[in-house]
């Protein structure tokens, strides 16, 4: 069973919203019918935008030489935007405690489906995040400011 979120678009038709979405409803055949269950969920745009400030983060992150602990031996990590996103989500507070049987922890990165997180909370997140990329990444000192990363943004969303 598949979830998909659609946009309305005119007053009689829905879009798929991402590229798994547009993919199920490719795949179904003329005439085919599907019943599904509907419920309102974020804005979409928000949601572009903020995969828009996490591009403009990873963007110019580059990630430093270290040595691993133990040895001489130094490496440089790779960068992976996958690993960026999830970092910066637990860096926002956005994040789940796993307990382990060894007694061991983990912290996860919450998930940030549509159906996983309301607008409003993913707000939250989208202010905390910025507040992230302006800590580690999007140095003040070298003129990044939260009107800056938001208008370059919005330009990227609209752009799009």
């Amino acid at each position: 069973m598949a979830e998909l979120a659609l946009q309305k678009v005119t007053s009689h038709m829905l879009m798929p919203v991402s590229d798994d979405d547009q993919l199920f409803v490719q795949q179904l055949k003329t005439g085919q019918v599907i019943r599904a269950e509907f419920r309102k969920v974020r804005n979409p745009h928000f949601h572009r935008k903020f995969f828009a400030l996490l591009k403009l983060g990873f963007d110019h992150f580059e990630p430093q030489p270290c040595r691993m602990v133990g040895t001489d031996q130094w490496f440089t990590p790779e960068k992976n935007f996958d690993e960026f996103r999830r970092w910066v989500t637990v860096k926002a507070g956005f994040y789940d405690v796993i307990g382990y049987p060894d007694g061991g922890v983990r912290v996860r990165a919450r998930s940030l489906k549509f159906s996983s997180m309301s607008q409003e909370i993913f707000e939250q997140l989208y202010s905390a995040a910025m507040d992230v990329l302006l800590s580690f990444v999007l140095d003040p000192e070298r003129g990044w400011s939260r009107v800056k990363v938001d208008e370059l943004v919005e330009r990227v969303v609209n752009f799009a």
